[in-house]
């Protein structure tokens, strides 16, 4: 199999990721409201904790690589970032409080694609708001997806890939006459 060299944010272009962002936004908008049950739920968390810890890796590589000539993956952004994502993840799956900091802090996120729709509806624009999320413990069961992201980080940092074309070996060795 070929690689390519890695470069800051490549992370997110492996199909696992992308098909894991496709998952969750095809879950949270079209099989949640036409299945809702434990099991999209469950869907939704599995598909996040795939990703997203790729995200942080991406956003991370991006700020900090103005940095570096010679860019390289690392195993411990990425271990930082699944960790991140793990512990904030149970935080919000086991406290209010941290599950409001999350509902709120998504509904900012999401403002700006509101407000964008509002203008090209000619709607007035829309108010931040916190959008839907339940505390339930049993959400902690899909932990395990982190370990999804830790192996694609882990893989693409360990890729080396060789900075001039391989040598012909028939090249090295004339044919006899």
């Amino acid at each position: 199999m070929r690689h390519l060299k890695p470069f800051p944010g490549s992370g997110l272009l492996h199909p696992c990721v992308l098909g894991a962002v496709v998952l969750l936004l095809l879950n949270d908008h079209v099989f949640k409201a036409r299945w809702p049950s434990w099991w999209t739920g469950k869907l939704s968390d599995v598909a996040g904790l795939a990703m997203f810890p790729l995200l942080l890796q991406a956003l991370w590589e991006q700020l900090s690589r103005h940095r570096a000539r010679d860019f390289r993956p690392s195993r411990a952004v990425v271990t930082g970032a699944v960790l991140l994502t793990g512990l904030c993840f149970s935080a919000t799956k086991l406290s209010d409080s941290a599950g409001n900091v999350w509902r709120w802090a998504l509904g900012g996120l999401q403002w700006p694609f509101r407000m964008l729709g509002a203008v090209l509806a000619g709607a007035p624009l829309p108010r931040i708001q916190p959008t839907l999320h339940t505390v339930d413990v049993t959400d902690l069961f899909t932990l395990p997806a982190l370990l999804m992201a830790l192996w694609l980080g882990w893989r693409r940092a360990a890729v080396t890939v060789p900075t001039e074309p391989p040598v012909d070996q028939r090249a090295e060795f004339p044919r006899p006459r």
